[in-house]
């Protein structure tokens, strides 16, 4: 693994170590959309201590959590990680955690008003997750297959539109999380918590780290790549 540098990009960063996205997920830097923007930068920006969080990221693993080491994936291998990965997980799993929620609200909504609104947003997240899913694997996807198999110029160019649009829609997934962190106080439960509302907290912070890993590959590694296949041959 190579060392973390404050010039380096967060994009550059999250390939080389991608468990450094969840450092950033905590401290709400959006690595998936301003991923572009140096260490450096962001460290201003935010006012973090650029020391210490090139510490903590220099000492973890390079591998993510399944011991893959995503910079070595090529785009097919990318493509078929995304559909196994997260798709199929995110359709078993929303819907139940939606019944989850539904009844952890349902007990504590007297004393925690703000939960009746993280339900009422998790259910737009939710539906927009989904409608985001359904889109790449009807025609985007489809499409990127074919090209991968078969690059040519006139596919790629059938492309653009597809992968602009589906870029377009990860601001607006990731704005969802910074939202539910702020009204669930970083998925902390407080002391008088049930079981089942700490069970949900733990599942939404999951759901979050696992939609800014799938919207990171997505966007800034297998989209990305493509795009810039599509420049080179213009």
């Amino acid at each position: 693994m190579k060392t973390i540098t404050p010039d380096m990009t967060l994009k550059e960063i999250v390939k080389e170590v991608p468990r450094s996205g969840d450092i950033f997920r905590e401290l709400r830097v959006d690595f998936v959309n301003y991923g572009d923007k140096t260490l450096a930068d962001t460290a201003v920006e935010k006012g973090l201590d650029e020391e210490n969080l090139l510490y903590e990221i220099n000492e973890m693993e390079p591998l993510n959590e399944d011991g893959i080491d995503i910079k070595y994936m090529d785009e097919q291998s990318i493509l078929k990680y995304i559909q196994r990965k997260y798709h199929e997980d995110l359709k078993d799993e929303l819907p139940v955690l939606e019944e989850y929620m539904e009844k952890a609200v349902k007990q504590h909504k007297k004393e925690r008003p703000e939960l009746t609104e993280a339900e009422a947003l998790f259910k737009r997240m939710k539906n927009d997750i989904l409608e985001h899913v359904e889109k790449e694997e009807r025609t985007a996807f489809k499409m990127l297959e074919n090209y991968l198999e078969n690059p040519n110029p006139h596919l790629l160019e059938a492309l653009k539109p597809y992968l602009t649009s589906l870029k377009g829609e990860h601001e607006s997934l990731a704005q969802y999380f910074y939202e539910m962190r702020a009204l669930t106080n970083d998925y902390t439960p407080d002391a008088g918590a049930t079981g089942e509302l700490r069970l949900v907290l733990q599942r939404l912070e999951k759901l979050e780290k696992d939609t800014f890993n799938h919207l990171f590959l997505e966007g800034d590694l297998l989209f990305d790549a493509v795009s810039e296949q599509r420049s080179s041959a213009l």
